[in-house]
C-alpha cells in the first residue's frame, strides 16, 4: 500500500512543520539545514532530504539531497539569506591551526585530520623551502605511512591543495600574528627596503623588514614581505609600493627610520612618503672599496687594478677549461686517484678545502671570484689565490698580500654591522675609530699601502659619515659614551653632550605609542583580560607594577636626568639588558633608546630575504607564480619569530 502524499502547503499554513537542526553540528552550515519535521517527528516520507530552517520560516520551502555537497549549501545560505557561513567555519579551521604554534596536540576529529595534515604540512615545505610536490613522492608517503602519520597515501592531501589551500591558510594565519604583533610595536619602529629581480623570468620584486624593541627590551625582526613588483622602478613607483605596505599593517606615521642602500630611486621614494632615511653602511664600505678604491684609476693605484685584472683572468681560464685541464693531469698524474685529480681541477665550489692525495699533506683552496655587488667578495678572491701562490709572481703575491692586510679589518666591520639580531648602530662609530687607525699612514708602510690608505681615507667621510643618529644610538650605550669620535663630532657641532642628549630628547623622546604612562592621581582604564591567556611570571608582574606606579620626570627635569645618565659608570654590559634594569630612572632616555637602537644600520636584512627568494625560485621552479613565491617566503620569514611572539 502507498504511502498517503503529504500536503506539505498546508502543514506549512498550520505551523506543525519544523527543521530539527543537530545538536552537534560539524560543519556552520548545519546550523540552518536539517530534517523536515511534522509536530517534532521526522516526515519519514523526506527523511532523505535536508531542508533550509531560514526558507521554511519565511513561509518556503527549500529542500537538498543528504548527499549534497556542503558547498552548495554554503552558497545557497550566501545568496538567499546573506549569510557567509565560509567565514566562520574558516575562522572555527584557523583556530585550530593556530594551535599549531602554541604546541598543542594534533585534533582528535577524523574529519578534521586530513585539513589539518594537510596545513602542517604545507608549514614544514614553507619552513624549509621544500617544493609541494614532495607530497606526491613515493618516500614521503611510506615515510607517513610507516610511522603512522597516515593510514595510506590516500589520507595525505595533494600538491594542488597544499599549494593553494593550504598554503593561503597559513599565510593568512602568519600575516594575522605579524598584524598583531605591530599593533603593539609602537611608533619607535624602523624599516629597510630594497629591489631584486630572478635569474630566471626576470621579475622584479621588492621587501620590506621591520624593526622594534618590545617592552621586555628584546630586538623584534618581521618580514612585511617580498612582493612581486613591475617595471618601472620610479620613485613614483616604490613611494606608492611603500604607502599602500604601511598602510596593510596600520604602519602609517609609525616609521621612525628607513635603511636603505644609495639608489636614486629609492632617494626620491622616501621623499615622496616623507620618510627619514639611514644609508646602508655595509654598501658605504663597498663602494669604498670598489670604486673608491678599485676602479680608482690614477698611477699610484695602477699596481693594484693589474693584480686583480690578472687575478680574474686567471680565474676565467680555469673555469672554462676544465676539459683540457683535465687531460693534461690525467697524462701528468697517470694514477688510480686521477678520479680526485678531476674533482680538484673542477674548482667546485662546495668545498672550502680538498686533500690532494692520500700521501699530501698539503690542502687544495679553490679559487673564488669577486662578484661586483657582494660584500667582501674582493677580500675573498685575493684569499683564495694567495693560498695558491703558485699562480702569481712573486712581486705580485707582495702586493697582494698588502691589499689583503689594508682591507681585512672591512670584513670584519661588515660581519660584525650587519647582524640583524642585537643593535647594531651604536656599535659604528667604534668600527669607524678602528676603520680610522687601521689606514693611518705608518712609517713603516710601503708605498703602495700609503697609496691605498690615503684614498681609502679621502673617501671614508662620505661613505662611511658620522650622523646624528649614530652618535645619538652611541651615547645611549653606557660603554660607548666617552669614544674621542663622538667628543669630536659635538666639538665642531659646538654642542655638549648634555645639550645634545637634550635636544635629541625633546624631538624623539616623548613617549612610543602603546606605551603605558601614568601619573600620580591619574585614573587607569582597566581593560579586559582575554579569557585564556598565559600565566605571567614574576618579572611580567614587576614590570606592570613599575609601569603603573611609577613617576614619570616632568620637562623641565629633563636637564637632571640626562645629567644624571651622563654621570652613569662606563659598563661594558649588554646595551639592552642596561636599559632593561634602568629603564625606569631614565623614562625619557629610555623612549629615546627604543627608537634609535631598532635602526638597521645594514641593509643586510633585506639581502638576506633575497638569499632565501633564490632558493625558493629555482632552475626546477622558474614557473612558480610569483604571488606563491611571495607567500612562501612570507609565511619562511617569519615562522620563528611567530613561535616567540
Amino acid at each position: 500500500m502507498a504511502a498517503p502524499t503529504l500536503d506539505l502547503p498546508n502543514l506549512l499554513r498550520s505551523g506543525t512543520l519544523s527543521v530539527l537542526l543537530s545538536s552537534n553540528p560539524n560543519s556552520e552550515v548545519w546550523r540552518y539545514f536539517g530534517k523536515l519535521a511534522n509536530f517534532g517527528e521526522v516526515i519519514l516520507q523526506k527523511q532523505s532530504k535536508v531542508f533550509c530552517k531560514l526558507c521554511l520560516d519565511s513561509g518556503n520551502f527549500k529542500e537538498y539531497s543528504c548527499h549534497v555537497s556542503t558547498g552548495n549549501l554554503h552558497t545557497h545560505l550566501q545568496q538567499n539569506h546573506q549569510i557567509d557561513t565560509k567565514t566562520k567555519s574558516h575562522a572555527k579551521q584557523m583556530q585550530k591551526l593556530t594551535a599549531y604554534f602554541e604546541g598543542t596536540s594534533r585534533p582528535t576529529q577524523p574529519s578534521d585530520e586530513k585539513w589539518k595534515l594537510g596545513r602542517e604540512i604545507c608549514l614544514w615545505f614553507c619552513r624549509d623551502l621544500l617544493p609541494f610536490h614532495t607530497v606526491a613522492k613515493n618516500g614521503f608517503q611510506n615515510f607517513c605511512c610507516q610511522y603512522g602519520i597516515t593510514n595510506s597515501s590516500r589520507s595525505l592531501p595533494d600538491e594542488q591543495t597544499i599549494g593553494s589551500a593550504a598554503l593561503n591558510d597559513v599565510y593568512n594565519l602568519t600575516l594575522g600574528k605579524v598584524k598583531a604583533a605591530l599593533s603593539s610595536a609602537g611608533d619607535g619602529v624602523s624599516i629597510t627596503l630594497d629591489c631584486w629581480t630572478d635569474n630566471y623570468r626576470r621579475i622584479s620584486y621588492i621587501t620590506y623588514t621591520c624593526h622594534w624593541i618590545d617592552d621586555l627590551w628584546k630586538l623584534q625582526n618581521i618580514s612585511l614581505g617580498t612582493s612581486p613588483f613591475p617595471h618601472p622602478h620610479t620613485g613614483e613607483a616604490i613611494a606608492a609600493d611603500i604607502q599602500q605596505t604601511l598602510k596593510n599593517f596600520s604602519l602609517d606615521g609609525r616609521i621612525f627610520r628607513v635603511t636603505t642602500d644609495g639608489g636614486a630611486n629609492i632617494i626620491k621614494a622616501l621623499k615622496l612618503c616623507g620618510l627619514q632615511r639611514h644609508p646602508c653602511l655595509a654598501h658605504g664600505m663597498h663602494n669604498l672599496i670598489k670604486k673608491d678604491f678599485l676602479d680608482n684609476g690614477t698611477e699610484d693605484l695602477k699596481t693594484c687594478s693589474e693584480i686583480l685584472k690578472k687575478i680574474r683572468a686567471v680565474h676565467r681560464s680555469l673555469l672554462y677549461k676544465y676539459d683540457e685541464l683535465s687531460s693534461s693531469a690525467t697524462k701528468i698524474k697517470a694514477r688510480e686517484e686521477t678520479s680526485e685529480t678531476e674533482e680538484i681541477l673542477a674548482l667546485d665550489d662546495q668545498y672550502d678545502t680538498m686533500l690532494l692525495d692520500e700521501n699530501c699533506t698539503g690542502t687544495f683552496t679553490t679559487l673564488k671570484r669577486d662578484v661586483p655587488r657582494r660584500w667582501n667578495s674582493i677580500q675573498t678572491m685575493l684569499t683564495s689565490f694567495l693560498e695558491n701562490r703558485e699562480i702569481l709572481l712573486p712581486n705580485e703575491i707582495k702586493a697582494a698580500i698588502e691589499i689583503k692586510k689594508v682591507l681585512e679589518f672591512f670584513e670584519i666591520a661588515t660581519d660584525v654591522l650587519q647582524g640583524s639580531s642585537y643593535p647594531s648602530i651604536h656599535l659604528s662609530l667604534l668600527i669607524r675609530s678602528e676603520i680610522v687607525d687601521r689606514i693611518s699612514m705608518q712609517d713603516a708602510d710601503s708605498d703602495l699601502t700609503k697609496s691605498i690608505k690615503k684614498t681609502l681615507l679621502s673617501h671614508l667621510e662620505h661613505q662611511f659619515p658620522v650622523t646624528e643618529d649614530i652618535v645619538c644610538a652611541c651615547l645611549l650605550d653606557p660603554g660607548m659614551k666617552r669614544l674621542t669620535i663622538i667628543e669630536t663630532y659635538l666639538a665642531e657641532k659646538n654642542q655638549s653632550k648634555l645639550k645634545f642628549l637634550m635636544q635629541m630628547c625633546k624631538s624623539y623622546g616623548t613617549p612610543v605609542r602603546g606605551a603605558t604612562v601614568h601619573k600620580e592621581g591619574a585614573e587607569n582604564d582597566v581593560k579586559d583580560e582575554p579569557k585564556t591567556k598565559k600565566k605571567k611570571n614574576f618579572v611580567d608582574i614587576k614590570n606592570e607594577l613599575l609601569k603603573k606606579h611609577s613617576l614619570v620626570i616632568p620637562d623641565e627635569s629633563l636637564d637632571a636626568e640626562v645629567k644624571k645618565y651622563l654621570l652613569v659608570a662606563i659598563s661594558s654590559e649588554d646595551v639592552l639588558d642596561w636599559w632593561r634594569k634602568n629603564e625606569y630612572g631614565f623614562p625619557n632616555l629610555a623612549n629615546l633608546v627604543k627608537r634609535f637602537l631598532s635602526i638597521q644600520v645594514t641593509s643586510a636584512p633585506s639581502e638576506r630575504a633575497f638569499s632565501t627568494a633564490r632558493l625558493v625560485v629555482t632552475s626546477r621552479r622558474s614557473s612558480l607564480h610569483p604571488l606563491k613565491v611571495k607567500k612562501i617566503l612570507f609565511v619562511h620569514d617569519n615562522y620563528d619569530a611567530m613561535l616567540d611572539i
